[in-house]
């Protein structure tokens, strides 16, 4: 897993809009929380070596909500990309809205993880014997003028599938 320093987080260093913390329930010492932002981009990048070749991996954006978040429930686009060979996402949830909208079959959103952190998925790409370089992986939402607050943000996983 990437922890959230190891990530680019839009604006993560702008005191105004997120800040660093520690929680319990996290396995790093600092996470990112999000104040208050009309737009979000997180992005996290790998070495092909630190993995095991021969596996289909699939990525995961690993965060919980505060009690007081609001504003994620907008769609978002994911990106996986490794080896030249990119996989896009549309309609990517944080979490679904309280408003009796219709969701489509082809909607994302989270699920709740054993140790209780959320995750969403962000795509998947195959790592086999030869391929070199860097994996590189992206969540962005940028409804602008769509504000959203209490995000943490504990890193990206990376899991053969």
């Amino acid at each position: 897993m990437l922890g959230g320093k190891e990530l680019y987080i839009a604006l993560q260093d702008d005191n105004e809009y997120r800040k660093w913390g520690h929680i319990a329930e996290s396995r790093f010492a600092e996470v990112c929380i999000l104040k208050k932002v009309c737009w979000l981009e997180i992005r996290g990048k790998i070495a092909s070596v630190m993995l095991s070749q021969n596996n289909t991996y699939v990525v995961y954006l690993v965060y919980q909500t505060t009690s007081d978040s609001h504003g994620h429930s907008v769609p978002a686009t994911t990106m996986v990309s490794f080896c030249g060979i990119g996989m896009v996402t549309e309609n990517v949830y944080l979490q679904k809205s309280e408003a009796s909208e219709i969701w489509k079959e082809n909607y994302v959103f989270p699920q709740r993880r054993k140790d209780g952190w959320m995750e969403i998925k962000l795509g998947e790409f195959e790592y086999n014997d030869g391929d070199n370089g860097e994996v590189e992986m992206a969540y962005v939402e940028n409804n602008w003028g769509h504000w959203k607050k209490g995000l943490i943000v504990e890193g990206i996983e990376l899991r053969p599938k």
